[in-house]
């Protein structure tokens, strides 16, 4: 079997490392080059769902390997991982050069990888700022290897953890650059991004424009963090009736919803639920709804057609409030 070249190892994790390319994708090819390059059957990750539970989150398998990802979720911590975790802060790496002894070591652990064929193995932790995060492990590299690759553990470990804090802080940036700070809803440009050039006009979709009521007197009168609170009791009640996920601030007391692939009736009923909540509540809104099967006009046509039955709403609630002033 051909012996590992250590330098040309070395020179690929760091190519690896100084790519333009996205992390995500980066870790995958930083997985198959392992596997391929330690004569192994798999390598991945395994990922802290601050759970109480860690979950596979990528893997590479050569030819004719099962891949073990979907069952291989929300692993526990307590019983299971928690030894090897022990063992990371003894020696950082754990190399296992024979399955049937390792039974001793930890029963449960045994178990859980003797039916996937392991033989072998070497794992490692996934630290960022000085906190276990995860942990990569690769199975089955030749036993006469073991050795010989513990000394690319380093390297392997100080790639993998930079490219999951990049990918992490990658996402972080995406995430704030289509999320409103304030409330957490997605914002006006996620709302861009996922109809203006992505609108399929032969699904049926439900939208409704929304502007809070008194917002300008809660701010004048009892001061921008009581406003602030307003806002957000507002989300709250538009995420529960229509779920966080299609629910946009698109200006300071404007939110917008979409759902598409939805029945008029089911749209009728959460609206309901809307109006029910919020002429019952702390927090007033008006709001105006288009609902489609199929149309041929565009999506900022539609928002338009919602936001005017929306300004009539609103026109209704200022001239009801005004006549119960006279009173």
């Amino acid at each position: 079997m051909e012996k590992i070249n250590h330098e040309e190892f070395i020179t690929e994790m760091i190519r690896f490392a100084s790519s333009a390319e996205s992390p995500s994708r980066i870790i995958n090819q930083i997985l198959q080059y392992i596997c391929d390059n330690l004569h192994s059957d798999r390598a991945y990750i395994f990922e802290d769902n601050l759970d109480g539970t860690y979950s596979n989150t990528y893997e590479y398998c050569r030819d004719g390997v099962s891949a073990e990802i979907q069952n291989l979720q929300n692993v526990p911590y307590e019983g299971m991982l928690d030894t090897w975790f022990v063992e990371y802060e003894k020696s950082h790496n754990i190399m296992i050069y024979d399955m049937e002894e390792y039974r001793n070591t930890s029963d449960a652990l045994y178990h859980l990888l003797k039916p996937q064929g392991i033989r072998t193995l070497v794992t490692g932790p996934i630290e960022i700022n000085g906190k276990y995060i995860g942990f990569y492990g690769v199975d089955n590299p030749p036993a006469e290897y073991m050795d010989n690759i513990s000394i690319l553990i380093n390297m392997m470990e100080f790639v993998i953890s930079m490219m999951i804090r990049l990918r992490n802080y990658s996402k972080e940036l995406e995430k704030s650059a289509i999320h409103d700070p304030l409330t957490g809803c997605k914002n006006r440009t996620a709302l861009s991004w996922a109809y203006d050039n992505h609108f399929d006009a032969s699904q049926s979709i439900g939208i409704v424009m929304c502007d809070l009521n008194g917002l300008k007197r809660m701010n004048d009168t009892k001061g921008h963090l009581a406003g602030d609170r307003y806002i957000c009791d507002a989300a709250q009640i538009l995420c529960e009736c229509f779920g966080s996920e299609n629910v946009y601030r698109i200006g300071g007391d404007e939110f917008a919803v979409v759902l598409t692939k939805i029945s008029k009736e089911d749209m009728s009923r959460r609206c309901t639920h809307l109006r029910d909540l919020t002429a019952s509540g702390s927090v007033s809104l008006s709001f105006g709804v288009e609902f489609c099967e199929h149309h041929d006009a565009s999506f900022e046509t539609l928002l338009k057609y919602a936001d005017a039955k929306m300004y009539e709403d609103k026109k209704r609630y200022y001239e009801n409030l005004n006549a119960a002033i006279e009173k």
